[in-house]
């Protein structure tokens, strides 16, 4: 009798188990699932919940074994002591199944999570990234920033130098944060807390601001701030900084230098372009440019990466954009490129037009932003005269009311530093010389026309064809280049909105 009741309580302790093994699987499965990591706890009870159900099970077959033996009440005995203590061991572990964690939050992917699929470390660029190495080494230096023009690849460059940064141990985590043109604090402070496991509870922006800043003091990080526009206030952020240099460092991207100066960055570095052959190699990966193809695209081809001018964003575009077609339409994308008009861009790829266009946006100088679009009636690769700059302007009025030369002369030198610190306008081989990227200079006809300012610059027009070329009507500049003495319209031009009208010849301007 005492074996069977014993046996009767062993079953209902066995099933009451099975039933919270049960429950407690699909626990695990949900929490998996949900990406997070089981405790170790947990882990364990699962594997003696097995132990002791497989042992149960070879217990029943040695009951089932001893009522036929020819020593049963010798196995009895036996049996009544091994159930007891089984029973007991479940009843435990029933006990035991309330965890105080039953699983916790698993650590993001960190810099681990972009993939390096397509990064290709030029010689023009490799020289930046290991300055950039160098500086995140430095432990004298916690402010970093690098600038460049739009879409000149600072976002690809400085995950590969965070990933290095945590291959090489430099920081006990790298984090990387998209800051954008209107920074939006939570969502800064967010992504931050995400990718250090921890979650900002606190309801009050300074609340947030200030366990984010907590956290951030404990052990070291480095915060990668991609795509800054402005001055931030990490203050109301939560990031701790200037503090003996412990603990946070960090590396910000921007287009503009000012923005860099702003932020006290004591490492102030500039990302270049891409030489021609490196620009070729790039174009070749994203078109898929093969040695089956034929000579005469590739000619296009090359043509069509020189216009891309070493730009990043619009070598991989354009090349991606003009993959698997028609050699009529890599023509065709030619002729636009060299006519000054933008490509039709499929969606999913970024339109380096709309990128660049952002940082005109951005110009808060209203003087700044008029200089710009003046600028593009000099013609492709033009190295531009700021004293001819200056009268053009000075003709047009965009110096306003200022009282002196002097006065308009300092505002214009202004303007066009800001344009240079947004790598809008790019320093040429002479101080007083400036130049305009060819895809910058697109984007800034494609605006000045969007904004009923239309400009026709030309080096190969004949000016006595702009009679009759009813185009020109809505024309606020025309300016030609490289003509031959005698080449003028013979009658008067139609075009009523005309406020600049540039000849060029060999020997100067009219």
């Amino acid at each position: 009798m005492l074996l069977q009741q014993l046996y009767w309580e062993s079953s209902k302790c066995q099933n009451e188990l099975e039933l919270t093994r049960g429950s407690t699987k699909e626990r695990v499965k949900e929490a998996i699932n949900r990406t997070e990591k089981i405790e170790p706890t947990v882990e364990k009870w699962l594997k003696d919940v097995e132990n002791v159900l497989e042992e149960v099970q070879m217990l029943e077959r040695r009951i089932t074994e001893a009522t036929k033996s020819y020593f049963k009440k010798q196995c009895q005995y036996f049996l009544v002591k091994e159930i007891a203590r089984k029973t007991e061991k479940m009843t435990q572990l029933n006990h035991n199944s309330k965890f105080e964690q039953f699983s916790r939050i698993t650590e993001l992917p960190g810099m681990k999570y972009y993939s390096s699929k397509n990064f290709i470390l030029f010689k023009s660029t490799e020289s930046t990234y290991n300055k950039l190495l160098e500086a995140l080494k430095d432990k004298s230096v916690c402010m970093i920033g690098l600038h460049g023009i739009g879409g000149s690849g600072k976002t690809t460059l400085v995950r590969e130098v965070g990933k290095k940064a945590e291959e090489l141990e430099l920081f006990e985590k790298v984090v990387m944060a998209t800051i954008s043109q209107t920074p939006n604090i939570r969502s800064i402070q967010a992504q931050i807390a995400d990718q250090l496991g921890f979650k900002l509870e606190e309801e009050s922006d300074i609340g947030r601001a200030q366990r984010l800043s907590q956290r951030l003091r404990k052990g070291t990080t480095l915060l990668i701030l991609d795509d800054v526009w402005e001055k931030l206030d990490f203050e109301a952020l939560g990031i701790p900084f200037n503090e003996n240099n412990k603990g946070c460092g960090v590396l910000l991207t921007t287009r503009s230098r000012e923005v860099c100066t702003s932020m006290q960055c004591q490492s102030i570095i500039e990302l270049s372009l891409l030489t021609r052959e490196e620009a070729w190699t790039l174009f070749k990966l994203y078109a898929n440019i093969t040695a089956d193809f034929s000579d005469a695209l590739k000619v296009v081809a090359r043509k069509i990466v020189n216009e891309c001018k070493g730009l990043p964003i619009a070598i991989v575009t354009v090349g991606s954009t003009l993959r698997g077609k028609t050699f009529e339409e890599w023509e065709l994308a030619l002729s636009r490129l060299e006519d000054s008009k933008p490509l039709d861009i499929p969606k999913g790829l970024r339109s380096p037009y709309l990128c660049l266009q952002l940082s005109y946006d951005n110009l808060t100088n209203q003087l700044a932003k008029s200089l710009f679009l003046l600028c593009s009636i000099f013609p492709e690769d033009h190295e531009i005269d700021l004293e001819d700059l200056f009268r053009f302007g000075m003709g047009l009025g965009l110096t306003g009311t200022s009282s002196t030369m002097e006065k308009a002369r300092r505002e214009m030198h202004v303007g066009v530093n800001i344009l240079k610190d947004s790598c809008l306008l790019l320093q040429a081989n002479k101080k007083e010389k400036v130049k305009m990227h060819d895809m910058v200079r697109d984007v800034s006809l494609w605006i000045a026309s969007a904004w009923g300012q239309a400009i026709l610059t030309s080096t190969i027009m004949d000016p006595r064809m702009l009679v009759e070329d009813e185009t020109i009507k809505d024309k606020r500049a025309i300016s030609l280049w490289d003509l031959k003495n005698g080449q003028l319209p013979d009658d008067q031009l139609n075009c009523p909105t005309l406020e600049i009208f540039l000849a060029s010849f060999s020997k100067g301007c009219i």
